[in-house]
């Protein structure tokens, strides 16, 4: 089974994105059978600057470009957002640092308890 992380990232080495405010998300995958990491695609979500308002159609709409992703990885999520991507399904998580050092901790934290 595979599962889809998008990573907010503007040097795709670090996650340097709040939610509201990302524009373009990496989109991985990852294998459970193996562990690799296969990279997907920069996906360009629209409203860059209009979350900052928390408008609630413009929050569903960045969250529908992003509906095929298990995980939302970013630096920082508000409120309103974060509910909204649990109810649609994307579980939304919080890390400062490098994407590679999120990936390690993501991916034993599944294999442990099995999740997706």
């Amino acid at each position: 089974m595979t599962y889809r992380i998008a990573i907010g990232t503007n040097d795709g080495i670090n996650i340097t994105e709040h939610f509201g405010q990302c524009s373009r998300f990496q989109i991985l995958a990852i294998s459970q059978e193996d562990d690799s990491v296969t990279f997907m695609e920069d996906r360009i979500t629209i409203h860059q600057d209009s979350c900052k308002n928390h408008q609630e159609e413009v929050i569903r709409e960045k969250i529908n470009a992003l509906r095929d992703c298990q995980i939302v990885l970013v630096r920082q999520v508000g409120t309103r957002s974060e509910k909204l991507l649990i109810h649609s399904g994307i579980v939304p998580l919080q890390y400062q640092g490098s994407i590679n050092q999120a990936l390690i901790k993501i991916k034993a934290f599944y294999k442990k308890h099995q999740f997706l």
